[in-house]
């Protein structure tokens, strides 16, 4: 008989595929233990963590100052926790459609919430398409304050022709977790996109990401 996957060992559900049944306290302690190499003081490592951060994808979107204000921390902890966190926006990013990156919608999200949703600054990024949708190039424009980033269309613009883009994904977060537009949410993106026009290059989407949340100018009939 199949063990039920809560009364797997975790190490063992890890390696029968079956990791998506453990939680992130579980998950953050296995993660502690094999790069600490102990399982003495992990424990109470990723306890800290937890309690301060709440969950695996906070830990690994935490700034380096953050994670080094820990207690026992270690040197190496931190660049661990940045290579766990580039190797899961690569691997959303692969999980991309090559052909059209719009044609699945979750795919995108996916990897749009892992770069963005955890941010505590708000951070402006631009996804270059060709002619068929295919990407480019996503490069982060502009970091801000907690409610604010300057976006400068003309350089926007700039870029798009720089890199041959047909079209441009804008996505930015709200670190307040709501992804509701703003005002200067709506009129940036208006100013950005008549910029565009000049060059004939379109803007397919506008995502705001929130926490667990997220707004399509598209759907939102805001373009």
């Amino acid at each position: 008989m199949t063990e039920p996957p809560s009364k797997l060992e975790p190490p063992l559900a890890l390696l029968t595929g079956r990791g998506r049944h453990l939680d992130d306290a579980t998950l953050l302690h296995l993660v502690t233990a094999q790069f600490t190499g102990r399982e003495e003081g992990s424990t109470e490592l990723s306890h800290t963590l937890f309690a301060r951060f709440g969950s695996l994808a906070a830990v690994l979107s935490a700034s380096n100052r953050e994670l080094e204000s820990i207690t026992n921390m270690g040197t190496h902890m931190v660049p661990m926790i940045r290579l766990l966190q580039e190797a899961a926006l690569r691997y959303n990013r692969a999980r991309l459609p090559p052909e059209d990156v719009l044609d699945s919608e979750q795919k995108l999200l996916d990897y749009l919430t892992a770069r963005l949703a955890r941010e505590n600054i708000e951070q402006f990024r631009i996804l270059f398409l060709n002619e068929k949708n295919s990407l480019i190039a996503d490069e982060a424009q502009a970091r801000g304050t907690v409610n604010h980033t300057p976006v400068y269309p003309r350089e926007v613009a700039r870029r798009a022709v720089e890199v041959g883009a047909s079209a441009l994904v804008l996505v930015h977060n709200h670190p307040s977790g709501d992804p509701t537009p703003s005002e200067a949410d709506l009129q940036m993106t208006m100013q950005v996109q008549a910029a565009l026009d000049v060059v004939g290059v379109t803007i397919a989407d506008h995502f705001i990401i929130g926490n667990g949340r997220h707004t399509s100018f598209r759907r939102s009939n805001l373009l």
